[in-house]
């Protein structure tokens, strides 16, 4: 950039997620979705990239979430765009936010074990909050949920995906709140045979996170 040009955050957003599938020693070439998989699984299947690649699209931005609040709140007072980008991070993994996906698959790949009345009983007996289901916005149902779990149907694991859906059932008959996306990305992570912490939002969200470090620089710095 020239003298007086704002740093690129698009442009920064587009290195981290380039980079991101080589960090988590995945290869080098092909689309995010298929490089960032084969992290994890050698040979994955068509569907399976299908259903990543879905997965990041879904996620990539959500308005003002925790994580990209930080971000706006770094790049506000102009620090570097990639150190922006780090603050969303370190955001983005806590278990009420990105990494609530972690709980949702560790409720899947129970109620594969189990049964899904059983999984959910335990959690309910236990008072504790079932994973995956409500949204402090989509009081009425998270418009990301059906579209990644038609994905995870492709893959073709019958097993998970009666699983999600007698959770899902056995949830409406003991709770007001609706499934959210954290549970598809749960079941996307037990489906396809990816470790339960794979940093699925995080890498999505990277990119969302760089349009609002553009957006942030051309406005006047947030003071709290």
């Amino acid at each position: 950039a020239g003298p007086g040009t704002p740093p690129d955050g698009a442009a920064a957003a587009r290195r981290f997620v380039t980079l991101a599938p080589t960090l988590l020693g995945g290869p080098r070439t092909g689309s995010i979705a298929s490089r960032t998989t084969r992290a994890w699984l050698r040979r994955p299947s068509d569907e399976i990239i299908a259903a990543v690649d879905a997965c990041l699209v879904l996620l990539a931005d959500h308005e003002l979430a925790a994580s990209t609040l930080a971000v706006r709140v770094a790049a506000s007072v102009r620090t570097d765009p990639t150190a922006a980008l780090a603050a969303g991070l370190t955001v983005v993994g806590g278990r009420l936010h990105g990494g609530a996906s972690r709980a949702a698959a560790d409720l899947v790949a129970e109620a594969v074990r189990i049964g899904a009345v059983e999984a959910v009983a335990a959690r309910a007996d236990a008072g504790a909050r079932l994973p995956g289901f409500g949204h402090s916005v989509y009081r009425s149902g998270d418009p990301r949920f059906a579209p990644l779990l038609e994905r995870v149907r492709d893959v073709g694991a019958s097993a998970v995906v009666d699983a999600v859906d007698g959770i899902v059932a056995e949830a409406g008959r003991r709770l007001a709140q609706l499934p959210n996306v954290d549970l598809g990305v749960g079941a996307l992570l037990v489906a396809a045979g990816l470790p339960v912490d794979a940093p699925l939002f995080a890498v999505a969200r990277i990119a969302g996170w760089g349009a609002h470090v553009d957006e942030e620089l051309a406005e006047r710095p947030v003071r709290f």
